[in-house]
């Protein structure tokens, strides 16, 4: 339930149930302050998450493991205290693992910081070279600042190393049938009334303030062309494909194997506003339910 609350963006709803246990002489376990971990990070609460951390020892009797320590490395990372994210890392008394030094290269990717993301990046790659998301982060982090032969070199890495980048899908269900989008995909039987849904929204949220977030496409191309990219990401091509093929009115729930990316998620605020319905987007992270204009992740994912 902790989990649930927190993964649907009710992270204090979740800590409030957690303080409930003791209440109702239910002890935790390791396992219950991960999750709990967990739900402060989804949640941005990060004096919350210090608190429980230290309560684990002291209250409980638990001894942080692995993965609690990653949790607190990852929130700190998130909200911007990559110093203080790097001291835990050295005072852990364990050796860092992939997961830390996963969590750490996301925060670098969410804050530019090339020389923690060259580290963690490095130690990754000794630690699990054939997964492809240390090479893509890396690359979105040098793409972040225009560091376009950085980018080249991250791509011939992969390519050297014949490491495959995971391929953006999502997945959406219409009268019992499932269909998978691809980026720029054209291969639905509906694809003009698609692409057509998507150009009238376009035209209509930029109406509304909408400016493509060209920053997070990673080609080295002119910005009208990052813009017709970014306008056919398949996690839009299915909510185009849900607007024409659904009710109006009725929620749409897209399903995507990745982290959502940060223009589709600010394109589905304005859309939901737009199109008067609930957008719920399942990313590899969390839920997100877009609805007035906001998302129930408060743009902490």
């Amino acid at each position: 339930m902790i989990g649930g609350l927190a993964q649907h963006g009710h992270g204090k709803k979740a800590l409030l149930l957690f303080d409930k246990m003791p209440k109702d002489d239910v002890a935790p376990n390791h396992v219950t302050l991960v999750t709990v971990l967990c739900a402060c990070n989804l949640a941005g609460l990060v004096t919350e998450a210090k608190n429980y951390f230290k309560m684990m020892e002291e209250s409980f009797g638990i001894q942080p493991t692995q993965e609690h320590y990653a949790c607190m490395i990852d929130f700190l990372g998130r909200a911007g205290k990559l110093d203080e994210a790097m001291d835990i890392v050295k005072k852990m008394p364990f050796e860092a693992n992939a997961s830390i030094w996963g969590a750490l290269l996301g925060a670098a990717r969410i804050h530019k910081n090339i020389e923690l993301g060259q580290l963690s990046a490095e130690m990754l790659l000794t630690l699990e070279l054939e997964k492809s998301g240390t090479h893509v982060l890396l690359a979105n982090i040098y793409a972040s600042v225009g560091s376009w032969d950085n980018v080249a070199k991250m791509r011939r890495l992969m390519k050297d190393s014949k490491v495959k980048k995971e391929p953006g899908m999502n997945w959406i269900e219409v009268k019992d049938k499932i269909y998978t989008f691809t980026v720029g995909d054209r291969s639905h039987s509906r694809s003009k009334e698609i692409y057509a849904k998507l150009e009238e929204l376009g035209d209509l949220m930029a109406k509304a303030g909408y400016v493509p977030m060209i920053e997070v496409d990673l080609h080295d191309v002119e910005q009208k062309e990052k813009e017709f990219l970014l306008a056919h990401h398949s996690e839009k091509l299915a909510v185009a494909f849900a607007l024409i093929a659904t009710p109006p009115g009725a929620p749409i729930r897209v399903k995507k194997n990745l982290r959502i990316c940060l223009d589709c998620h600010t394109a589905f605020k304005f859309i939901c506003k737009i199109v008067s319905q609930e957008l719920i987007v399942i990313d590899i992270n969390r839920f997100h339910h877009f609805s007035d204009e906001s998302c129930s992740c408060g743009d902490y994912w």
